[in-house]
C-alpha cells in the first residue's frame, strides 16, 4: 500500500515537472491563431483585451472611456515575439522581485494570455526599482504595450487623462 501511494505521488510529481517544462518552452515560431491577451498597465491607466477588441484609458478616477480597438496584427506579432524572447511563463501568478529600493508612485500590472490553448496570469506592484533580469523583461513588456498604445492616432484622439499620481 506504501509503495502505490509512493508511487502514486512520484508520478503526480513528473507530470507536473514535465508539464510546466514542455508549457515553458512550447513556443511555436510564429504567432499562434489563439493568441490574445489582457493588459492592465499602470493602474488601469490603459486596459488592452485583445480577446473582445476593447481598449479602456481611464481619464479620470471615477471615470474610463472604452471602446473598440484591434490591436495591428504587426503589433500584436510583436508582443507575442517579446513574450517569447523572456520565456512568459517562468513568471509565477504573482511576482515580486526584491530589491532595497523603494519607488513611489507604485503602479500596479496585470498579463492575463493565452497561447495554444494555455492560459496564464502574472500580477505585478512595481513597488521596487529591481534590476533583476526578470524584472527588467517584464517591465519592458508592459512599457512596450503601453508606448504601441500612446502612438495610435485612435487612442491619441481619447480625452487626456486627468489622473496625477504622487
Amino acid at each position: 500500500m506504501r509503495k502505490k501511494k509512493l508511487f502514486g505521488l512520484l508520478a503526480i510529481g513528473l507530470i507536473v515537472m514535465f508539464g510546466c517544462e514542455q508549457r515553458s518552452s512550447d513556443y511555436s515560431d510564429s504567432m499562434p491563431d489563439d493568441f490574445n491577451f489582457i493588459a492592465n498597465i499602470a493602474d488601469n491607466s490603459y486596459i488592452l483585451d485583445t480577446y473582445r477588441g476593447k481598449l479602456t484609458k481611464t481619464i479620470d478616477w471615477k471615470r474610463d472611456t472604452t471602446i473598440s480597438y484591434q490591436l495591428p496584427i504587426g503589433e500584436k506579432q510583436k508582443i507575442y515575439k517579446l513574450l517569447k524572447n523572456i520565456d512568459i511563463y517562468k513568471y509565477p501568478l504573482n511576482y515580486a522581485p526584491t530589491s532595497t529600493v523603494k519607488i513611489s508612485p507604485t503602479f500596479s500590472y496585470c498579463f492575463k494570455f493565452t497561447i495554444n490553448g494555455i492560459d496564464h496570469k502574472i500580477n505585478w506592484k512595481e513597488n521596487t526599482e529591481s534590476e533583476i533580469k526578470e524584472a527588467r523583461e517584464l517591465r519592458k513588456l508592459f512599457l512596450e504595450i503601453q508606448n504601441i498604445l500612446e502612438k495610435d492616432e485612435l487612442i491619441i484622439e481619447l480625452p487626456l487623462s486627468k489622473r496625477a499620481f504622487y
